[in-house]
């Protein structure tokens, strides 16, 4: 059964979201403030499984912990300069307006949405909003990451090309070193490696590669604060807590089966 959020997708991979998202960043850059940013980012963030997002405006303000109006007044903003499109959604048995939909559009549509009514017919359907599959606001990643040590696998395991080369440009075009791409992909492969061997994960194969380029772009980031005597640990601490975040921190609201009814052997 396709999930209801695939239809209003704008694009075929996570990946080419993803692109688009950085590409709207980068040329609004200066129209945008912080706070605005940080609403596409949760936007981007919940969209990474279906193309699209069902949000409350309480899961964006408690994200990134803005107020109510400062919320509304982004997403009145990212709509406006075309970058994304809002959906107002309604509940069938409640008749009433739900959390909306929201959708990333891609860059060579920005502008075709500006004059589209924001108050269009809502669609009717059940509300079911997504859980996060995306790391928390990039500073309380910071802030909660430690310097861990690391050693990578001696094997080499056949590299995605798409992750590893994002990878590889990030650090030409910030630290200038390519070489430790192969090690940063390694600590991605075994950090998902674990979890992708589970039955309830095997389909999440793109949520650990976006989180694995979150997490090198929180490590490069750090860079530019403090000197990081070392960046494959750093990166590991970063990328331990964002996998811990997206699939530990809610894991109560994923099961019917109270915590004390799981058995580890």
């Amino acid at each position: 059964m396709t999930h209801y959020l695939k239809e209003y997708s704008r694009f075929n991979t996570i990946e080419e979201m993803d692109a688009a998202a950085e590409q709207h960043v980068m040329t609004h850059w200066d129209d945008l403030t912080k706070s605005e940013r940080l609403v596409l980012d949760v936007i981007r963030r919940y969209s990474v499984k279906y193309g699209a997002a069902h949000l409350k405006h309480g899961t964006i303000e408690e994200a990134i912990g803005k107020s109510n109006i400062t919320v509304r007044r982004a997403i009145r903003k990212l709509v406006n300069l075309g970058i994304i499109e809002k959906v107002h959604y309604i509940r069938p048995v409640m008749s009433g307006l739900g959390a909306n939909i929201y959708i990333i559009l891609p860059f060579d549509d920005q502008g075709k949405m500006n004059g589209r009514d924001d108050d269009e017919k809502p669609h009717e359907d059940e509300e079911n909003e997504q859980f996060p599959a995306d790391e928390a606001p990039l500073s309380k990643s910071l802030l909660k990451s430690k310097d861990l040590n690391y050693t990578s696998p001696t094997e080499s395991p056949r590299l995605s090309t798409s992750l590893f080369s994002r990878m590889k440009d990030l650090l030409a075009t910030t630290i200038g070193e390519i070489k430790l791409a192969r090690e940063f992909y390694g600590i991605h492969r075994a950090i998902s490696g674990r979890m992708l061997k589970y039955e309830i994960y095997k389909d999440d194969r793109h949520v650990f590669e976006d989180l694995a380029y979150r997490a090198l772009m929180i490590t490069v980031m750090a860079t530019k604060k403090k000197a990081i005597r070392n960046l494959p640990g750093y990166y590991k601490g970063v990328l331990d807590k964002l996998v811990d975040e997206t699939y530990f921190k809610d894991i109560f609201m994923l099961f019917d089966k109270p915590v004390e009814g799981f058995y580890c052997p």
